[in-house]
């Protein structure tokens, strides 16, 4: 039996805890303030694309590094911006004869096209090069046929042998150490992976020799090896052991040959065509040097593209699917779900909104829900923006003119700073952007930028991958820009939810591929931090505006830092050294030999353990490499 007393006592302590529960509530309701953005001011530099340092065309004497091949081109546009985030000075060129009138001897790195080479002459000039210690890379390699006519290049190579002109490859297998990210094999070994098999389907098949290091090769059935590899081939790799001696009859995809103490770089296929391709180069740098290090933007976003949350589109469809409305499909199923994937991976969102898709019918948006979504995000620490993507493709001033009464009257004190659009063509006049945008996020493949500035103001954004879809070249692509950036963009893009075009696009089966792909293939990321679009865009325009010198004494590797507001941050990468000690910063080790310097002053100090004593800085004269 309860006492009187006891019976007060648990009484008044409900009192209390009843009261604490709705004090709780009402602050949390008060505090919130989730009308606001919250990274709008605590965001903010004044940094725009006339600060950004340019890899212009200057002279070719003063150029840190060449490219030779044809302006206007891929290759060329990827060595140009290259130069740009590694803050390298650059020239381009149609003809190697330019070598022989430079002047100056500040060339570091010549990047060749392949096709460029055709006699024993322009062979003999990028040994010249090479002996002067200047880095040579073919971003892609002459014609099989030229490979074969010369001894002399293909001891410049380090290629071994011409087995095959053609051969088509049954995978890729990329070793470890090069890339951010580690070994992967690009294989189908599981039923139904066929889909994502997108790498190049075939390559001339060389072989290597010794004094070469080999990155990536393709992979082939041992009966395609039997039946093409004569005996005189296999009879070089005798003695070797079997799974080495495989290894080195596959064709070579990514190596590296050395003549005296420069280094010889070669690409079999396309893989310098693609913007992603900046990671290659920093990896290339990275197998060049005893240590090499370089800024990064250190940011990686999750945007959910495409968000309609306002009005009861394609009702029919939805019905069918779901048995609810849109809005109530967004609410109850697709929400919760999306919530749940950031908080397991870490991630913050960025919700692209648009109050509704189609603009030539009856219905119009209900901004009811605008306060419940507005909610949820501040919970989340997550981010509002805007579409420009309509069914109709209607202009963007026409959308935004459109939309901005519904803003207005909903959610008139959030400040949108951020905008996506599936591609540079839907965002019309650049003057058509709300005045307080910041940053475009574009949809995958829709520009050949990795991060760059739209106009003086507003930074481009584009999309790294889509989240939904992973296939192998995707994941390859991903390793690349997280070497060279330290960054993602991975897009959600959810206009395929709302009008599906197959039973593949129902929110069931995309939330499983989503959860699985973002807690997977991002996982050896994780060193990295999670941002929205306003917080990478500042981080963007500081990365793009910061200039930088390093030099090496000892154990001590000092940066000076130029143009830096805040922190800056940069990958430094090791061969059997280990990082100390950071003054002026701090550091973390991503993977064995790579590390993440937080600099925080303008001058740092990295001392690393077990080092040589030498030198090697930014801007020095050709032979310096080592």
């Amino acid at each position: 039996m309860v006492s009187r007393r006891n019976y007060l006592t648990i009484a008044m302590m409900f009192v209390i805890l009843l009261f604490m529960f709705q004090f709780t509530g009402v602050m949390k309701e008060q505090l919130s303030e989730y009308e606001s953005n919250e990274y709008a001011d605590d965001t903010t530099t004044s940094f725009q694309r006339s600060d950004a340092f340019l890899a212009e065309q200057t002279s070719a004497d003063a150029c840190e590094v060449i490219y030779v091949g044809e302006a206007g081109g891929a290759e060329e546009s990827v060595v140009k911006t290259w130069c740009s985030y590694r803050k390298r000075t650059f020239f381009c060129s149609s003809s190697l004869a330019l070598l022989d009138s430079l002047q100056d001897d500040a060339l570091q790195v010549l990047v060749v096209d392949g096709s460029k080479v055709t006699s024993e002459e322009e062979v003999a000039v990028l040994r010249r090069e090479a002996q002067m210690g200047v880095t040579v890379i073919f971003a892609t390699l002459p014609q099989s046929s030229v490979i074969r006519e010369y001894r002399d290049l293909r001891e410049l190579l380090g290629i071994r042998a011409v087995i095959a002109d053609e051969i088509p490859l049954a995978g890729m297998h990329l070793f470890s150490g090069f890339l951010l990210g580690g070994e992967e094999i690009y294989e189908v070994t599981e039923p139904g992976e066929e889909e994502r098999q997108d790498m190049n389907p075939s390559v001339p098949w060389y072989t290597t020799g010794a004094g070469t290091k080999t990155y990536m090769v393709g992979t082939l059935s041992d009966e395609t090896i039997e039946q093409t590899v004569d005996n005189e081939i296999r009879a070089q790799y005798a003695g070797m052991e079997e799974e080495a001696a495989k290894n080195s009859l596959l064709p070579a995809i990514l190596w590296r040959n050395s003549v005296d103490t420069a280094k010889i770089f070669c690409v079999n296929g396309d893989y310098l065509a693609d913007i992603s391709a900046v990671g290659i180069l920093d990896a290339m740098m990275g197998e060049t040097y005893d240590y090499d290090i370089y800024p990064v933007i250190n940011a990686q976003n999750l945007v959910i593209a495409d968000l309609p949350t306002f009005v009861s589109e394609n009702e029919e469809e939805m019905q069918k699917r779901y048995s609810q409305s849109a809005q109530a499909v967004y609410q109850e199923i697709v929400w919760p779900s999306l919530t749940s994937i950031a908080s397991r991976t870490g991630a913050k969102m960025t919700c692209m909104m648009t109050p509704q898709f189609t603009y030539t019918d009856e219905e119009e948006p209900d901004g009811e829900n605008v306060t419940y979504y507005l909610k949820r995000l501040k919970e989340e620490h997550a981010e509002a923006g805007l579409s420009a993507d309509s069914m109709e493709g209607i202009p963007l001033s026409e959308k935004i003119k459109q939309d901005q009464t519904f803003w207005q009257t909903y959610a008139p004190s959030y400040r949108f700073l951020s905008l996506y659009a599936d591609g540079v063509k839907s965002i019309g006049e650049k003057s058509a952007l709300p005045a307080e945008i910041r940053t475009v996020a574009l949809g995958s493949g829709t520009s050949g930028q990795a991060v760059g500035y739209l106009n003086e103001n507003v930074t481009l954004q584009p999309s790294t991958s889509s989240g939904i879809r992973h296939t192998f070249l995707d994941d390859f692509k991903v390793k690349c820009m997280e070497t060279a950036l330290g960054y993602s963009n991975i897009t959600l893009d959810f206009y395929s939810v709302t009008y599906p075009e197959g039973d593949e696009d129902s929110w069931e089966k995309m939330s499983k591929k989503i959860a699985a792909n973002l807690g997977t293939y991002w996982k050896a990321y994780e060193a990295f931090d999670a941002t929205t679009l306003t917080e990478s865009d500042v981080r963007i325009r500081r990365f793009l505006a910061l200039d930088y010198k390093q030099q090496r004494a000892g154990n001590v590797i000092t940066l000076s830092l130029e143009h830096r507001e805040d922190a800056a941050w940069f990958l430094l990468r090791l061969h059997g050294e280990k990082v100390t000690e950071v003054a002026g910063g701090s550091f973390e080790e991503i993977e064995d030999g790579v590390y993440l310097i937080l600099a925080e002053e303008d001058e740092v100090s990295v001392e690393v353990q077990n080092g040589e004593t030498w030198q090697y800085q930014d801007g020095g004269k050709r032979g310096d490499g080592t």
